[in-house]
């Protein structure tokens, strides 16, 4: 008798895999590796929509999406060395809330190579727009897993690091741009790097090291070189 497979089976056999590009984040004045940033052409929140009706509950679940992410990343990371860790995994915002992302991720981590705390999953600034005590009991629970949890403030930084939620975030990505403009962000990347967070900086240049070192930036990703 021929088995009959799932909708999610024949997405996956139509579809290609997705293509990861991998960026190193390096410390500005040393240029040591820590870490490095994973990026993807797909975000879950882009993918095709066509209703509740015939949308996949499988291919519909944030934290199954998430998890299977992070076994192609393990896959396609697999025998890069220790300085490559860890990886920074954009996830989306609905996985923030769902109730079995620590554990679907936390099962998929442990089929393979890597461990919990290689993987920083990073929320947008967004997912942290609801109440402080929820986002910061499910940030806790992604912990308790060994995972590390970074935030994206390239584009907005409204989330408050309170003192429960400092303890908790391992790295910030801020837009190196917006440091001189905005007053803020500067006081926010001041807290931030008071509490032993990684501040992380898109569109810097090696040349400003020492002044994005003294506000509290030390790392980047991609810094430029001077023309």
């Amino acid at each position: 008798m021929r088995a009959t497979q799932s909708p999610l089976d024949r997405q996956s056999r139509l579809s290609p895999p997705p293509v990861f590009r991998f960026h190193s984040v390096v410390h500005l004045l040393s240029g040591d590796s820590l870490g490095q940033v994973c990026e993807t052409p797909l975000a879950f929140e882009e993918r095709v929509v066509f209703g509740p009706r015939t949308q996949p509950t499988e291919v519909a679940n944030p934290a199954k999406w998430l998890s299977e992410q992070l076994t192609r990343i393990a896959s396609a990371t697999h025998g890069q060395p220790a300085s490559q860790r860890p990886i920074l995994v954009p996830a989306p915002v609905a996985s923030l809330a769902h109730a079995n992302t620590a554990v679907a991720c936390d099962a998929a981590i442990r089929r393979t190579s890597l461990c919990q705390q290689e993987v920083c999953l990073e929320f947008s600034d967004s997912a942290f727009a609801g109440g402080v005590s929820d986002y910061v009991s499910r940030v806790g629970l992604l912990r308790r897993h060994g995972f590390r949890v970074a935030i994206d403030m390239r584009r907005s930084w409204q989330t408050p690091l309170n003192d429960s939620l400092r303890l908790l975030i391992d790295t910030i990505r801020v837009d190196a741009r917006a440091l001189e403009t905005n007053g803020d962000l500067l006081d926010l990347v001041e807290v931030a790097d008071a509490s032993g967070i990684l501040i992380v900086a898109e569109n810097a240049h090696w040349r400003d090291g020492e002044y994005l070192a003294n506000i509290g930036v030390h790392a980047a990703t991609r810094p430029r070189t001077d023309a």
